[in-house]
């Protein structure tokens, strides 16, 4: 597998198992936020029901009697539509019970009018009644009214037009209203806030877009003019609404469900709709105090209230910011890891490749000392040219001493690699690490007429240790690649220690391969005696104390080179 379908397949399968925990999580996490958001929701619907049977109670108190019969049944319709005990909650609905059960007064799709009910000198008193115009008009006429109902053109200045005003004429049954005549007027654009929105408006009654209803047999009824139709609040006409009247109107499931009521607790019922959209019930007593039978609670009225919550409406920006900033965190971590295992994979690829050049290698060093050991032994076991014993002792001798020294630099070269090296730092004197080098090879820089010396001082912070092993590496090196005289010259400068010894060149293609294991310069340069170790552990220990590092060609030699600050 090459490198670049080895790197697709690493991120490829470290971005799945991310995508797949990222969407466990997330699904997990979006779950445990509609739980506790649906308990939420339950909990806010509890806390309006409280407020809903104090107002049903205000409503309630001002038409009852001392036994808690209500005296004037039309007044209480009146005032229910007035001061809808769902005010507080739109899109709710809720219905109105004795205590046998007996429907009151229920919300519905209506719409509320408001009119004068009577005038003393110069001052109207309103009343509040309801419409229902699919009984009086067409269903083309119901459709054009609700279009002037609800415009909202966006007025710009003063003068435009902001929407319609709907006029009633007509009389009044109880709650409900019998329309004579609607009329349409334009309202136009007075002042405006800040914000560019309409503060004030006006218009003014033309009778010119006039609809009647034609009805007759309203005598006896009273008739008011002028009433004005208001804009109705909530989705009044949708299916959700249409389902949640026919069961708050239920009279079955209220006494089912009053069943449940404890002293401690006014249980709330929860049902699925649709997607995250869930239906909830309750009942109200009146002024919240009730009585215990054998088989049910007992109140004087019941209030049922219901109420569709779409969860998702609540929870959705959470979510999207969740899942979209959890989504950038899970694709950047993906990426940093998978970027690292990558780096890592090519980095065990290069131990491997260097573990199995290393082992050739060491396998090829040890195979001739291994074959003249092994051949000279033999030559001991048979007695063969037994006056050649002491040779034959003395090549075994050197042979298990070069191969000693060889296992010694590889355990040494493995030591160091492995990053368990402790680095102590000091401060290291150069030039006298360099002189005692030089001094340790004096004798066989005479016996090869080699001149060794140094020129500068440094002292820096280091391993004094390992860095008088990178200067004997360097000098040892030189030593074996010089034959016939020459001149190893130690320049230590500012901020580099350099090392030159004249000779042949090494080729520039190979100039960096020279600090890998087992790789020498040429044949040349180099004879076979050396472990091929040398400069690879150099090269480790420059890197354990971060010191660039190098070798160059001279005129008439080689550099060897590190840079320490």
């Amino acid at each position: 597998m090459n490198k670049s379908k080895t790197k697709r397949s690493i991120y490829m399968r470290i971005f799945i198992a991310f995508l797949a925990t990222y969407l466990v999580l997330m699904i997990g996490f979006t779950a445990f936020l509609v739980s506790l958001e649906k308990e939420a929701a339950g909990k806010e619907f509890e806390a309006y029901l409280s407020q809903m049977s104090k107002r049903m109670g205000e409503i309630l108190s001002d038409s009852l009697d001392d036994n808690n019969h209500i005296t004037d049944i039309a007044k209480i319709k009146k005032e229910f539509v007035k001061r809808s005990p769902v005010f507080m909650l739109p899109d709710a609905e809720a219905a109105i019970f004795t205590s046998d059960y007996n429907l009151i007064y229920s919300t519905n799709d209506y719409w509320r009018c408001i009119y004068a009910e009577y005038k003393e000198e110069n001052t109207s008193y309103d009343e509040y009644g309801l419409l229902n115009p699919k009984e009086w008009f067409s269903e083309k006429v119901v459709n054009e009214l609700e279009d002037y109902l609800y415009a909202k053109p966006k007025a710009k200045k003063a003068g435009d037009l902001y929407g319609y005003s709907l006029h009633i004429d007509g009389w009044i049954n109880d709650e409900m209203i019998i329309p004579d005549k609607i009329y349409v007027d334009a309202e136009y654009a007075d002042e405006f806030d800040e914000e560019g929105n309409v503060i004030q408006s006006s218009g003014k009654i033309t009778y010119n877009n006039v609809y009647s209803s034609s009805y007759e047999g309203t005598s006896g009824l009273p008739y008011f003019e002028h009433g004005i139709i208001l804009e109705p609040e909530g989705k009044l006409n949708s299916k959700n609404q249409h389902e949640l009247r026919q069961m708050v109107t239920d009279e079955s499931k209220l006494k089912n469900h009053t069943e449940k009521i404890t002293f401690s607790a006014y249980p709330i019922e929860k049902e699925w709709v649709s997607m995250l959209t869930y239906r909830y019930y309750m009942a109200v007593p009146y002024e919240s105090k009730i009585k215990l039978t054998d088989n049910s609670s007992y109140s004087d009225f019941w209030t049922a209230v219901g109420i569709d919550i779409n969860i998702w409406e609540r929870v959705s920006s959470t979510l999207a910011y969740v899942w979209i900033f959890c989504l950038i965190v899970f694709v950047v971590v993906a990426y940093i890891l998978s970027r690292q295992t990558y780096k890592i994979y090519l980095k065990q690829q290069e131990l491997d490749l260097k573990r199995k050049e290393m082992t050739d290698a060491l396998a090829h060093d040890l195979k001739t000392p291994l074959s003249i050991i092994s051949g000279y032994a033999q030559n001991l076991q048979e007695d063969v040219h037994t006056e050649k014993r002491e040779h034959y002792a003395r090549h075994i001798q050197a042979n298990v001493y070069r191969m000693d020294k060889i296992i010694k630099k590889m355990l040494e070269m493995s030591k160091l690699d492995s990053g368990s090296f402790e680095i102590r730092f000091e401060g290291v004197s150069l030039n006298e690490i360099s002189s005692g080098i030089i001094n340790r090879y004096k004798n066989i820089c005479e016996e090869k007429s080699i001149t060794a010396y140094i020129t500068g001082e440094a002292v820096i912070k280091a391993d004094k240790s390992l860095i008088e092993r990178v200067i004997d590496n360097f000098f040892i090196n030189a030593l074996d690649n010089m034959h016939g005289g020459g001149t190893i010259h130690i320049l230590i400068q500012d901020d580099t220690f350099e090392l030159y010894n004249s000779g042949s060149h090494i080729p520039e293609n190979i100039l960096d391969d020279i600090w890998l294991p087992y790789k020498k310069g040429n044949a040349e340069r180099s004879n076979t005696k050396g472990s091929g170790l040398g400069l690879s552990i150099v090269r480790t220990i420059l890197e354990l104390h971060k010191f660039p590092y190098g070798a160059k060609n001279k005129e008439d030699g080689v550099t060897l080179w590190f840079k320490f600050k």
